[in-house]
């Protein structure tokens, strides 16, 4: 029955002409993103040698996001959220441009680095709130939880086959090379976008409140919200695992395995990997409580492969706690998302996943820290304390989840 399943799933979605073009446009801008991505660290981490500069770079990157993303969810909220999409990419798309220019004329040090990643998180603060508003939109309600499910998988099949484009494209040519691609890319999706045919937005009716106001009362929203508050909670410590790897991966391929950019792209595309074939299995999920099954699973696993990660130091086990953490990791964030894209208000939908996404970038701003922490008491340790920590909330989500089993079998409420 799931192979069945599975093929309905895609029949259904595919004969959808939005979902289409949203295929081509999200498949080819995750896969460059990636690109753009982990050729940005391997080259300030090769200009530094330093992992506090890395963790800088990273976190003039996180930064913006707290800085104008509430300001920007509450404007997807009020707005119509595909042209503040297309406004955004736009400007994304001259980042890139940038960062094209500044590598072929040789400009391209720390501080542009720094800089540019600056404005790579601005850009992004304002699209991030308007793009979780695209699939609610683009297709119908029965469908979505099979579209987030097959979106998250474009996602990380670029995870997958971005690493090893960009290890080809470190390996055999200049640096600017790996940004025009992104840039490209960029300017596909542009005209994608453009070519989708999506309903009238529907007209929001003025709050009369301020912008500092209607954040509030969406945060209000979140957390007065019996699952919701639980879900975003979940987001931190695991996309806190995903992202400190993650950023991380450069130091562990460099140091500890003693292997270039073909070795990093090899780490990194096997977390791909196991993520791609997690979020294509999921699409089939149907039952919100298997859901909150797999999310604590998920994240079960994904912390004891990330101590197996960091303890090890013989490759073939490393890359194969990779892929087991890509699967285990990327099953707990697309349930997580199934789950809060289910239970939202419309109203606030921008506001709430405009806050999800700041959850989850919230571990990220920690790398700024790496230098002076990992002199103190070493970066194993460092990994060490925050799996720790994660394992004592997991326990605490595990309770809440046999609570709300035990007195309600009303998951979506």
């Amino acid at each position: 029955m799931k192979t069945p399943q599975l093929s309905d799933a895609l029949k259904q979605l595919y004969a959808d002409r939005n979902f289409r073009l949203y295929t081509v446009a999200s498949v080819t801008s995750w896969l460059c993103f990636f690109v753009q991505n982990l050729a940005t660290s391997w080259l300030t981490w090769q200009i530094s040698r330093s992992p506090g500069t890395l963790g800088l770079v990273t976190f003039l990157d996180t930064v913006p996001y707290f800085l104008f993303g509430p300001w920007a969810s509450v404007l997807a909220d009020r707005h119509d959220r595909f042209k503040m999409l297309f406004t955004a990419y736009f400007f994304a798309l001259i980042q890139a441009l940038l960062l094209v220019l500044a590598s072929c004329t040789g400009w391209l040090n720390v501080p542009v680095l720094a800089t540019l990643a600056f404005l790579h998180g601005t850009v992004h603060a304002f699209s991030v709130p308007a793009a979780y508003g695209l699939l609610p939109r683009a297709v119908e309600r029965k469908n979505l939880s099979a579209a987030i499910a097959f979106s998250s998988s474009y996602r990380t099949l670029a995870l997958f086959l971005g690493p090893a484009l960009a290890g080809v494209l470190l390996a055999n040519f200049p640096i600017y090379i790996s940004f025009l691609v992104n840039a490209l890319a960029y300017a596909l999706y542009l005209v994608v976008l453009k070519r989708m045919r999506l309903p009238p937005a529907e007209p929001v009716k003025p709050s009369g409140n301020g912008v500092y106001r209607d954040y509030l009362e969406g945060l209000q929203y979140a957390l007065r919200h019996p699952l919701i508050a639980v879900l975003l909670a979940m987001t931190f410590f695991n996309d806190g695992l995903r992202g400190l790897t993650g950023r991380l991966l450069p130091i562990f391929a460099d140091r500890l395995f003693s292997v270039g950019t073909q070795g990093l792209a090899v780490l990194a595309g096997a977390t791909g990997l196991g993520a791609a074939i997690a979020s294509i299995s999921l699409s089939k999920n149907r039952d919100p409580k298997n859901s909150w099954r797999i999310t604590q699973f998920g994240f079960a696993t994904a912390i004891v492969t990330t101590v197996l990660f960091v303890s090890t130091t013989t490759p073939w086990l490393a890359v194969t706690s990779r892929v087991l953490f890509g699967l285990a990791a990327e099953a707990a964030l697309t349930s997580n998302l199934i789950l809060l894209q289910s239970n939202l208000d419309d109203r606030f939908r921008s506001r709430v996943m405009g806050n999800a996404f700041l959850v989850s970038q919230t571990a990220s701003l920690s790398l700024v820290a790496i230098g002076p922490i990992s002199a103190l008491i070493g970066l194993n340790q460092m990994m060490y304390g925050f799996a720790g920590l994660a394992l004592v909330a997991l326990a605490m989500f595990w309770v809440f989840f046999r609570r709300r089993e035990r007195v309600s079998t009303d998951w979506h409420s």
